[in-house]
């Protein structure tokens, strides 16, 4: 038995600066494969990290330039890249919407070493580059899972608050170290250990944080969520100040809300009323 939880430890240890972040480098599938015209570009993080993104314009039956209600940045979740994960929201671009998605450090072909704390002046970097370069379009901050947290605390820290028309929190984690707890706690070996091994995991502190963003949000979420349990997002709505709106699904799982025919509208509403009122 012994041997047996050192080993356990020595595994969980040992993945610890993977137990937030699992990065793939291969880009699986380009928007133009899709027949979707799309912007490859790079920006440059605070620290000097190049990023890449992509910017997917809005759609307006073909017509084209667009005249975009508002920039969309989308901030994916801890696995792959944007390459995998951008396509399950590119429906946005239908109603008007640009769609700018980008790697964090690490992820895809942005440079650099994954980081919590990176990730974060990755995010600041972007709503600078997309304030400076494009002023006069509404913007929205719109993550997922870890994105989900990470917005939160790149907005509440951000020096531009104020151009961000709203946040869109999808399935976020209240705190790094509580979600690294939870997920310790299911394997019996470890249990006694969820504290002490938690504390090896850097934190994020959304919970802390989310009460310093004064521009709307929207929080999302589903009740049968086992990645992400739906307690996170309630606490976080909880310490938000308004103004804020909550949409819990019955069913779908781990971001996938917007699955949900009623989840989707109330999107699409919270986007185009404050899209509107930005203007």
């Amino acid at each position: 038995m012994k041997k047996l939880i050192v080993l356990a430890l020595s595994f969980v240890l040992s993945g610890c600066s993977g137990l937030l972040f699992h990065p793939e480098k291969e880009i699986v599938l380009r928007p133009s494969r899709l027949g979707l015209p799309y912007d490859d570009f790079y920006l440059d993080s605070a620290d000097g990290v190049r990023l890449n993104a992509w910017r997917i314009p809005a759609y307006c039956d073909g017509a084209a330039p667009c005249p975009a209600k508002a920039n969309i940045l989308y901030l994916h979740g801890n696995a792959e890249n944007i390459s995998t994960h951008t396509f399950s929201v590119v429906w946005l671009v239908l109603y008007g919407y640009n769609l700018i998605a980008l790697d964090y450090r690490g992820f895809g072909e942005s440079d650099g070493s994954v980081s919590l704390s990176g990730a974060e002046k990755d995010v600041q970097a972007a709503i600078a580059h997309l304030v400076e370069t494009d002023p006069d379009t509404p913007l929205f901050v719109f993550g997922q899972s870890i994105g989900a947290a990470i917005a939160v605390s790149a907005v509440a820290k951000s020096p531009l608050q104020s151009k961000i028309a709203g946040v869109v929190i999808d399935s976020a984690f209240a705190k790094a170290r509580r979600i690294a707890r939870e997920k310790v706690a299911q394997v019996w070996l470890l249990w006694p250990f969820q504290y002490p091994l938690s504390f090896l995991v850097p934190e994020n502190d959304a919970e802390g944080n989310v009460a310093k963003i004064t521009v709307p949000k929207l929080f999302l979420t589903t009740e049968d969520d086992i990645v992400v349990p739906p307690d996170h997002t309630r606490r976080l709505y909880a310490k938000a100040v308004q103004p804020k709106e909550l949409e819990i699904v019955a069913k779908g799982g781990h971001i996938r809300a917007l699955n949900n025919e009623h989840a989707k509208d109330v999107l699409l509403q919270f986007l185009n009323k404050h899209a509107e009122t930005k203007k």
